[in-house]
């Protein structure tokens, strides 16, 4: 083979890898819209994304069920609490009550402990998914502020076989948590 041949040969094949590689390197990138009306249309630039925050005057509470007896948070209970915390997000607030309540069932001295340690469930629960322990205030009121009223009255014996009362005081089992906003 002549030089003049092999000198043609390796130019052609240096120009075919570098269309090759100028193709490759094009593979990726996107490509301009068609050349139509629709491509030449101005689009409205879109204003910045204010943060959604929550009313001022919007209350901020959650109401949390326990079982007869029992201060361990329901299962059925913590998406309660984990929507509260989400609604804690961005709002200025100087504290968080959580309130225990416990049904008539039992001696005064028992409940007021019982809904002393459920209020703690609920502090404990909290503090677990970040909120500063030192902004939330507990407080226990046994069964004196009871949500079912006269309703479960003349349902029988106060006592724990009781099926019909226990399940009727349902209500009052219970820690009511407040986000108490800044001022």
């Amino acid at each position: 083979m002549k030089p003049v041949t092999r000198w043609t040969l390796l130019v052609v094949a240096v120009v075919v890898i570098g269309i090759l590689l100028v193709l490759w390197s094009q593979r990726d990138q996107q490509q301009a819209p068609p050349d139509s009306e629709i491509a030449k249309q101005p689009v409205a630039p879109m204003p910045p994304a204010a943060p959604i925050t929550p009313k001022a005057d919007e209350p901020v509470t959650a109401l949390v069920l326990f079982d007869f007896d029992r201060s361990v948070l329901r299962p059925g209970e913590t998406p309660k609490l984990d929507e509260l915390i989400a609604k804690f997000k961005g709002r200025a607030f100087e504290r968080v009550d959580a309130v225990g309540h416990a049904d008539q069932i039992g001696t005064g001295r028992y409940n007021l402990r019982l809904s002393e340690r459920r209020a703690e469930a609920v502090r404990a629960y909290l503090v677990g998914k970040g909120v500063d322990a030192g902004r939330i205030r507990t407080e226990a009121k046994g069964e004196g502020e009871a949500m079912t009223g006269e309703a479960c009255k003349k349902l029988g014996p106060e006592n724990r076989k009781n099926q019909k009362l226990v399940e009727c005081l349902q209500p009052d089992r219970r820690v009511e948590i407040t986000l108490v906003a800044a001022r």
